[in-house]
């Protein structure tokens, strides 16, 4: 399957480019390709110059991860086209720039905080927002896991931390001065699994 929706991607590569100038339609076309593989895929599309960088992503399900990484391998050479595996992090120097909006509700990783905690020896991370509700949590949450993509990349985000919880930033009165900027995530697994190694 793999191999045939490569097959069809090489013939159709010509009109697939019109993605980056708006055709957005074209990336049903691809999705529809990509669930005779598997079923939950994305793709995201990045302009480079005359480059086309395509993003294959699992949406965050690890059951999902390795067929991802099948197709991305058995991509063919395709002038002006880069194949991708899983969102890749931000260039660490615009970690400070990067915002997600969700209905309305702007993330920024300047304005959320974390807390890491570990327990049988499995990683979760609590995130806190002073704009988290009851009635918005799911909502903030899911925004939380897109920022998560940008600053860590989806496969880290998956693989690293066991789990996450979000909180409204009250709830966090007791350990206050516990809290790091989400801006400081990476940073600190990296330390966190340099120290395990």
């Amino acid at each position: 399957m793999i191999k045939q929706f490569w097959d069809w991607f090489t013939k159709q590569q010509s009109t697939l480019r019109k993605i980056t100038d708006g055709d957005y339609d074209l990336i049903d076309s691809i999705l529809i390709e990509l669930r005779t593989i598997q079923t939950g895929l994305a793709v995201e599309f990045e302009k480079n110059g005359d480059e086309i960088i395509m993003t294959i992503s699992a949406d965050g399900v690890e059951d999902n991860f390795d067929i991802v990484k099948e197709i991305v391998n058995g991509a063919p050479k395709i002038d002006n086209w880069d194949f991708v595996a899983f969102r890749q992090p931000i260039p660490r120097e615009k970690i400070n720039s990067v915002t997600i909006t969700v209905k309305g509700i702007i993330l920024d990783p300047k304005t959320l905080w974390f807390r890491a905690v570990r327990e049988d020896d499995n990683l979760y991370v609590q995130i806190f927002s002073d704009t988290l509700t009851e009635d918005n949590r799911g909502d903030i949450g899911y925004g939380c896991l897109m920022l998560l993509d940008n600053l860590i990349g989806e496969y880290d985000c998956v693989t690293k931390v066991r789990g996450y919880e979000f909180y409204s930033l009250n709830e966090a009165t007791d350990f206050k001065d516990d809290l790091d900027p989400l801006t400081e995530i990476r940073d600190f697994l990296d330390n966190y699994y340099s120290m395990d190694a």
